[in-house]
Parts: structure tokens; sequence; C-alpha cells
């Protein structure tokens, strides 16, 4: 489905052509770390990874769809940012080998799928990321008002049509409480797992998650 919407889009809405705000707000943290590599997980066309690229850091944007990878490059060239590179994968399948980034960041990507594809993502994520690495995502909350709607596949997990510009999907969601966060990212110290709202008109709920691979700092909210 995204690889058909990403396919006849011809010209990118300027919210898509903006990093998102939480990601903006962490680029100190990821300086103040000494983060040089970064992954985007699930980049789309480009928005989180140019502006990375733009702000000193070596950013790989991986996505499924072939057709939002080309406009990643294609902006990167036209804006020129060469730090940007794009790679074509599955993210519960990521071809690096262990401790290669920094960080690693995933805006909206994670919780469209059912549980045990989110925990080989995150067990991926663990893997590829260096000692002391940071990732930094954002999940869905129960408090978000979709919760509930359409086909309950799972305890937790909901399909239903979203609407996207003009178009709409039929999309698996998965929300999480704070616990189920807590739990997924075990072998992590958890140093943030803090509400926030995207949206005006009924505003989408998301947990902001970050994240620090480091197996000896104990997780807290």
């Amino acid at each position: 489905m995204w690889e058909e919407y990403y396919a006849v889009l011809r010209h990118l809405p300027d919210w898509l052509k903006k990093p998102v705000p939480f990601v903006a707000e962490s680029v100190s943290f990821f300086r103040e770390s000494g983060a040089e590599s970064i992954l985007d997980l699930g980049c789309g066309v480009g928005r989180n990874s140019i502006y990375l690229g733009k702000n000193g850091f070596n950013v790989i944007g991986v996505d499924i769809s072939r057709h939002a990878l080309k406009k990643t490059k294609a902006r990167a060239k036209i804006e020129d940012v060469p730090s940007v590179t794009v790679l074509c994968c599955s993210m519960t399948n990521l071809p690096f080998v262990r401790q290669t980034f920094h960080a690693i960041i995933s805006v909206s990507v994670v919780h469209h799928a059912v549980k045990k594809d989110i925990q080989r993502t995150v067990n991926e994520i663990r893997k590829i990321l260096k000692r002391d690495g940071i990732f930094l995502t954002n999940l869905l909350s129960t408090t978000d008002c979709r919760y509930g709607s359409g086909e309950e596949v799972e305890e937790g997990s909901f399909r239903f049509l979203e609407k996207f510009e003009v178009k709409e999907f039929e999309e698996v969601h998965h929300f999480f409480s704070k616990k189920e966060i807590l739990r997924l990212l075990e072998g992590f110290g958890c140093i943030s797992v803090e509400l926030i709202k995207s949206g005006a008109e009924k505003p989408h709920e998301y947990w902001k998650v970050v994240a620090i691979r480091a197996e000896a700092k104990k997780a807290r909210a």
C-alpha cells in the first residue's frame, strides 16, 4: 500500500518536507552522546533523514517502499546532503552487522505490525546498535482515540482504515501501555517514556520513547 502511495505522489506536502518535532529536538542529545551514524528505520521520503544529514550525521534511511527511497535519494541530491544513503529492506530483517549504529530512529513505523513482528524488530535494533547506542521512537498509546477500532487481530492490535493525505489504507496498528513498552525494551536502559499528542482534531496519542542499549542500566520511566 505504501509503495502504491509513493508511486503516484508527485509533489510532497509541506509536512513531509519537515522533520517531526521530537527528532529535531533530539539533535543536541545525539551530538552530546557522540553519535555519528544514524539509521532512520522506515524513512519514507526522508523528512528526518535529510534533516539529520544536514546537521552533520551520517544517515542510512531504510524502507520497504522503493519509490519512497527514490524520492529520498533525489531530495538528498537536490539539497546537497551526501551523508544520506538509502536501502530497501524490512524492519524485521535489517542487513547490518552487530553494533553498526550510534543511534536508530523510527517514526510511526514499529507499531504497524503484530506483536511477534514488533519483538523481532526490537531484537534487530538491539543487535545493530552500538553499546550505549540510542533508540528513539514513537509508539501508539492505548489512550489513543483509535484504540479498539476496526478488526481486532490479537490483544492490543487492530486493523482499520487510516486516511493518509487523499488515500485510505487498511493497516494493522498495535497500541501500547507504558508497562508493555518497558517489557518490550527489556535489555535496554529505558530513560524516557513520555506521552505526546499529534494533530489538532482528535489528536493521536503516542509514547515518545528513548532507550539506551546498555544492559547494565535499569529501565525507568
